[in-house]
């Protein structure tokens, strides 16, 4: 059987189906380079073990540091300098290698690479947008890595546009779709009980800058205003939870609910219990979410600043979160019952994203 190694900062649990399918056809070897205090997930390495795959921690360091604006926390950032990741492939000798993103943990991919001749996957998911700001030397560093790669995995489309821009080839290019465990969504046993006749509004997930939670709260206030009735709930953590409860107070919001974050086997019920999903990220590189409320049926209100969008929301169903006139008249036609309905049509499954990327593997293997 083929042996993969993956390198991989986190262990997240929306990935986790995706392995297990990938280790259904090859010996996948998962090395970690740690935890990060914004993820709340545990027990992930026992459910991966428990279905035969390897999981090592890849010894290093990880540094934290804020990202701020002028409004305060816009999020968290994380830099995991792991050396760990070379003595775990030298121990699993791979037939080939995955590693995500364009940093500590490619280079040493590329460094065993040159050594052993075996051949390395950048699995990517930047945007233009998300990778608009990169500084000068961070370019000129990526500029070098990419010479040295010659197989690249993309989140989707807009993922594939940000490669294109910075001249990968686009045969290098496999282009999949980041994907969640969907029968986790389609098969929901015990429905909630809706009481009340009111649009349900739901956002998930974490309570930054970034994700355009104040946006959000400041147009259900206008809309309030103007005598829209709708309630607001709201999943989810971080460093602003408490700024935000506070500005939801000061604009006397009514029918909003700040849940703290769910567990996976939790949010099928928060989806089936919502009108509509509401995602008015200011910069994601794609927005599972999304996602996860299509296979739950559920329409979705999605930024144009998320990467997922382009792809797989209607353009009836986007929005700009920094336009104010833009994101009320959006918001307006979800409480009217006005967005186009959820579509799963353009979603991939998570076999189906599975059996592209073993495919590509074996491929180039054999040639």
């Amino acid at each position: 059987m083929v042996k993969v190694s993956l390198l991989v900062n986190i262990l997240a649990p929306y990935r986790l189906p995706l392995f297990m399918k990938i280790a259904e056809d090859v010996d996948l070897r998962i090395s970690v380079a740690g935890k990060e205090s914004n993820r709340q997930w545990d027990s992930l390495e026992k459910q991966l073990v428990s279905k035969g795959i390897s999981v090592r921690l890849a010894w290093g360091l990880t540094l934290t540091r804020k990202i701020s604006d002028a409004e305060g926390v816009q999020d968290l950032r994380y830099t995991h300098i792991s050396p760990g990741y070379f003595w775990n492939l030298l121990t699993d000798h791979p037939d080939a290698i995955i590693t995500n993103e364009l940093g500590i943990r490619t280079v040493i991919a590329i460094i065993y690479s040159k050594i052993t001749g075996c051949p390395v996957w950048v699995w990517w998911g930047g945007t233009l947008h998300t990778e608009r700001n990169r500084s000068k030397f961070k370019q000129l560093f990526r500029n070098i890595l990419i010479s040295q790669i010659s197989h690249w995995i993309s989140y989707g489309k807009t993922s594939t546009d940000y490669l294109l821009s910075i001249k990968v080839s686009r045969d290098q290019i496999l282009q999949i779709q980041n994907s969640v465990d969907e029968q986790l969504y389609t098969q929901v046993n015990h429905l909630p009980t809706k009481t009340t006749d009111m649009p349900r509004l739901l956002y998930v997930g974490q309570m930054i800058g970034r994700k355009g939670v104040k946006a959000l709260l400041k147009s259900a206030s206008r809309l309030q205003n103007t005598g829209y009735i709708f309630s607001l709930t709201l999943v989810g953590g971080g460093p602003q939870l408490t700024e935000l409860k506070s500005l939801a107070h000061t604009l006397k919001l009514e029918n909003v609910y700040f849940l703290p974050p769910q567990t996976v086997e939790q949010m099928p019920n928060i989806y089936h219990n919502a009108d509509v999903l509401i995602f008015p990220t200011l910069e994601d590189v794609w927005g599972l979410v999304v996602n996860e409320s299509l296979w739950s049926g559920v329409p979705v209100l999605s930024s144009i600043y998320a990467g997922c969008t382009s792809e797989i929301v209607p353009e009836k169903n986007r929005f700009d979160p920094q336009n104010e006139t833009d994101i009320d008249n959006a918001i307006q036609r979800a409480i009217m019952g006005k967005l186009s309905p959820a579509d799963t049509n353009p979603l991939l499954t998570t076999s189906q994203v599975a059996n592209m990327i073993v495919n590509d593997i074996k491929r180039e293997l054999r040639s």
